[in-house]
């Protein structure tokens, strides 16, 4: 009769197992993988999980920061007025051009709250006529202002600050771990000429010789 030996789930788990840690005993053991091949993937893993965590740290920050900016131009919203004005004095000669358009200044009042009058000299476009309406930001006490934030800038505050963060990161990171890696590269160009003075004079014939020159 026939034998037939038992391979069960249990004994080929057993047998993965052990495969794997010959496996591993062979790649410790494997004379052409230095220690400092093994620092130097170390070190380069480390450069890895930095640069994730820069983007970790870069997302958050975003998010942060985006969220601040709308409450901030929320707030600002709601205590920020447009309001017409109207020009009562001819603009001045001077003329200046800011954004594709020629602008001067011109004297202009206003009401805002209600029954509070208020006058200032203001930017207008070149040619206003007095007399003519104008748009301009106030607040709440009717002083002039510049126009609330708007949910682009917000997100654009956020994306800066959030690349700028992981940017921070990434370069400290990353200098890191070339300072490392470099006092490595010294350490292994050091021990590979202490190796090499060892065994130049058997591997290029010049101890041979010595000793050949000795015997004469």
């Amino acid at each position: 009769m026939f034998h037939r030996s038992s391979s069960g789930p249990g004994h080929r788990g057993s047998q993965d197992a052990r495969t794997n840690r010959q496996h591993r005993h062979h790649a410790r053991a494997n004379p052409l993988r230095r220690a400092t091949d093994r620092t130097r993937s170390r070190w380069l893993v480390i450069f890895v999980l930095s640069c994730l965590l820069a983007v970790a740290c870069g997302v958050e920050v975003g998010l942060t920061t985006v969220d601040n900016g709308l409450r901030a131009a929320a707030e600002q919203a709601r205590h920020r007025h447009l309001v017409k004005a109207t020009t009562i004095g001819e603009p001045a000669r001077h003329v200046s051009t800011r954004a594709g358009a020629a602008t001067t200044t011109a004297r202009v009042q206003w009401e805002f709250p209600a029954g509070s009058h208020h006058a200032s000299a203001l930017p207008v476009l070149a040619g206003t006529p007095v007399g003519h309406t104008v748009t301009l930001w106030v607040d709440d006490t009717g002083a002039t202002t510049s126009a609330p934030r708007t949910g682009a800038e917000a997100a654009s505050d956020a994306v800066a600050a959030g690349a700028g963060s992981a940017g921070l990161i990434t370069l400290a990171g990353a200098g890191v771990v070339l300072l490392r890696l470099r006092r490595l590269e010294a350490r292994n160009l050091a021990e590979w000429e202490h190796g090499w003075e060892r065994v130049e004079p058997g591997w290029s014939g010049r101890l041979r010789h010595g000793r050949e020159a000795g015997d004469d």
